[in-house]
């Protein structure tokens, strides 16, 4: 039997609606990567200078964008995946093998991502995290909210351990790290202006892919906690039934609301130096991004649900379902439009969180455009339409 896939009008616009709007922080979270070796300054724990309107762009960002909007995209691929594996299931179909080649090409896409455009990849950790999730398709939803549980506490534990060093023992650790890192900024931004494209890849293999692909295991433990719980969700049926669980939606509104706000409020502090912890500032500071990430975006996906029940509201986002059902081709776009910009136009190295801001103000908007007037003619994305005939074996009906 061949497989098919399903249609587009079996799809939930809703998703397509909180998918596109995670593409909307994910370009602000970007930008300044675009700008800057950001990852040789975070390997290095070096701080890179900002004018004063800039530093309340990043106090902004931090509170919130930073890691929530990734991880909105990493609950989706987790719904994603319970809604593809179930329908498949329900028809008949070799589900696993389906799945197992759908994460595969998804590899394939973030590999070359990774290697050949940009450091900031995430398909190919999530194709990764993907395999692990397969684990777990047939365990009861209680199973995997035990398994939230005690992923939480882990988390928090192992990112509190931060807090138990001295101020002065992390000092001297960012200070070594820092010695280390001396002159890798000025390097990059030289291969970044400077050099052949080949030349360029080989640098950011070396300095950028292969820190990348080390990192890997944490990275995918961290997209895998998403994961299960949008897979949880799935399986509660919580959004495809929401009157019927408004209440628990509601409560975690709340809950993800009171958690976001004292931890909003150290991060603010942390950035104003209220308190002296030197150097360790910057590490306290990226804990309370990290942990904020899982508050807000729990925050920000409920507060999109209680509103999609709303037409007025509907009407109002659902031009964010346009880009939210290619996704995967604006993503990429995405990256395309900020490394040619940054980097071919000799602007990388120059941090200038505005100029990000003001550049995602109009790429977004034109994204929405391209996504609208494409999906007029056709039934999916180009990298959509090549990751779904690649998983089914076979050239999949372009034209609507």
């Amino acid at each position: 039997m061949i497989s098919k896939p399903v249609s587009h009008n079996e799809r939930l616009v809703s998703l397509d609606i909180i998918r596109g709007f995670a593409l909307f922080g994910i370009i602000f979270v970007n930008m300044p990567l675009f700008q800057s070796p950001q990852l040789v300054a975070d390997l290095y724990m070096i701080s890179q200078p900002l004018v004063e309107t800039d530093k309340w762009i990043r106090v902004f960002l931090d509170v919130f964008i930073e890691n929530k909007f990734f991880s909105i995209f990493s609950f989706l691929f987790g719904l994603g995946f319970y809604i593809f594996m179930n329908r498949a299931q329900k028809k008949g179909k070799r589900f696993y093998v389906l799945y197992v080649r759908r994460l595969t090409i998804l590899a394939l896409f973030g590999f070359m991502h990774l290697v050949f455009l940009w450091y900031g990849d995430i398909l190919l950790n999530y194709a990764l995290a993907g395999f692990l999730l397969l684990l777990f398709y047939n365990r009861q939803s209680k199973t995997i909210l035990r398994l939230l549980v005690l992923f939480t506490v882990a988390f928090i534990f192992l990112l509190s351990l931060n807090f138990f060093s001295s101020p002065e023992e992390l000092t001297i650790e960012i200070q070594q790290l820092q010695a280390e890192g001396a002159g890798k900024m000025e390097e990059a931004i030289d291969y970044y202006q400077n050099k052949s494209y080949l030349e360029w890849v080989s640098y950011r293999f070396i300095n950028e892919v292969i820190p990348i692909l080390m990192n890997l295991p944490f990275s995918m433990l961290t997209a895998l906690y998403m994961f299960l719980l949008g897979l949880y969700v799935g399986k509660r049926h919580i959004i495809s039934e929401f009157h019927s669980h408004k209440h628990l939606v509601k409560r975690v509104w709340w809950g993800s609301l009171l958690c976001s706000i004292p931890i909003s409020i150290s991060i603010v502090v942390l950035h104003l130096d209220v308190f002296n912890f030197g150097l360790a500032n910057e590490l306290f500071l990226q804990v309370f991004v990290t942990v904020s990430g899982l508050s807000l975006s729990l925050f920000y996906i409920s507060s999109l649900l209680f509103l999609l029940q709303k037409e007025k509201w509907r009407k109002i986002l659902h031009p964010l379902s346009y880009i939210g059902r290619m996704a995967l081709t604006n993503y990429i776009l995405q990256t395309i439009i900020g490394v040619g910009i940054f980097t071919g136009f000799g602007l990388f190295g120059e941090v200038h969180l505005g100029l990000g801001i003001i550049i995602g103000l109009i790429v977004f908007p034109i994204q929405i455009l391209f996504s609208y007037l494409w999906l007029k003619y056709f039934k999916y994305g180009p990298l959509e339409w090549i990751w779904r005939s690649a998983t089914y074996g076979e050239f999949q009906s372009l034209k609507l």
